[in-house]
């Protein structure tokens, strides 16, 4: 697959949305526990409590001999886990005593400068099923979900305001319809927003919900067509001559997804910079020793120790932070 882009990439985690008050995978955990499902179901609640890893739990049952209760009670938790999630990227405000100080137009403009033209167009890629674009992203370029029939509230203040139903659930189309429909899919935008992991309003080709939660993602990748389509086009748009790609919040614990940055970094010049509060000296520790791990961290262009707060804080001013992000990444200033 050929793709001519924009050299500037996003790459989101679930550390993005957690400068918003989303829980990490820790946090989620317990969501899911003390769901009432989960309560009623012994297994299920069993190995939850032997293993912190709800993820792993996700797989291990919902792939297992187990019963269908049993796979209702996790499915059912994790999915409303997601919709407390979207709760609280709803409530995000800049309101007086706001826990999370952050100036969503900054964000905005920084999401919007990785749009690019018709001819070479900007691409978003998130790890996430949460609907904070959708929610939260309503100044700057309407990205376009490839595939994805979107409703005209997206990417609006409007939709900020509405608790999630039935009619903003979407179904995904099947090989055929993409086999049929990829380029037109992919024409005629400047900004492409695509959900590598599925999204918590989504059903499958099958119309099961459609999310790519727990072990083996490659797999489940390749069994739902449009979310193999959107890996091919990951790999294509990071195989382009000397791209830089900007990851915040992502964590590097996919094999599927680190084996595309590390191909990338050795064979293409790709660079990745990265947005978070951690220490580097701890994301080294934590990749060098693990498959690619080497290959990422030779290709890292910067890093920047800033949570939102501090890169985007609610007096609007300019941090030190935004600024250098902008030079070193961006290569321009954002205005």
């Amino acid at each position: 697959m050929n793709i001519s882009s924009s050299k500037y990439i996003l790459l989101t985690g679930a550390g993005f949305t957690h400068n918003f008050g989303a829980p990490l995978a820790d946090e989620l955990w317990a969501i899911i526990f003390n769901h009432k499902k989960v309560q009623a179901s012994e297994n299920v609640r069993s190995i939850l409590l032997g293993n912190p890893d709800f993820e792993a739990v996700y797989h291990l049952i919902m792939g297992g001999k187990y019963s269908e209760e049993d796979k209702m009670a996790i499915e059912t938790a994790v999915y409303d886990g997601y919709l407390d999630i979207d709760t609280i990227i709803r409530a995000f405000s800049l309101d007086v005593g706001a826990p999370y100080p952050i100036h969503i137009s900054k964000v905005q403009k920084m999401i919007n400068a990785f749009s690019g033209t018709h001819n070479e167009p900007g691409f978003i890629f998130t790890l996430n099923q949460d609907l904070f674009f959708e929610r939260k992203y309503y100044n700057g370029e309407r990205p376009i979900l490839p595939g994805i029939n979107s409703d005209p509230k997206w990417f609006s203040s409007i939709f900020n305001e509405k608790e999630l139903d039935q009619n903003q659930i979407h179904g995904l189309p099947s090989a055929e319809e993409i086999n049929k429909n990829s380029d037109s899919f992919l024409s005629n935008g400047k900004l492409f927003l695509l959900k590598l992991h599925g999204s918590c309003n989504w059903t499958s080709s099958v119309r099961q919900h459609q999310m790519v939660i727990g072990r083996a993602k490659d797999a489940q990748i390749k069994e739902e067509p449009l979310l193999s389509w959107y890996f091919d086009i990951f790999k294509a748009v990071l195989f382009q001559s000397n791209s830089k790609l900007l990851s915040i919040g992502y964590g590097f614990g996919d094999e599927h997804i680190n084996a595309v940055l590390a191909e990338g970094v050795l064979k293409h010049g790709l660079r990745i910079f990265i947005v978070s509060p951690s220490k580097p000296s701890n994301l080294r520790a934590n990749l060098i020793g693990e498959k690619n791990g080497k290959a990422i961290w030779s290709g890292l262009g910067g890093y920047f120790t800033y949570n939102f707060e501090e890169m985007f804080p609610a007096d609007q001013s300019n941090s030190i932070g935004w600024l250098k992000l902008q030079t070193q990444f961006f290569d321009r200033r954002i205005r």
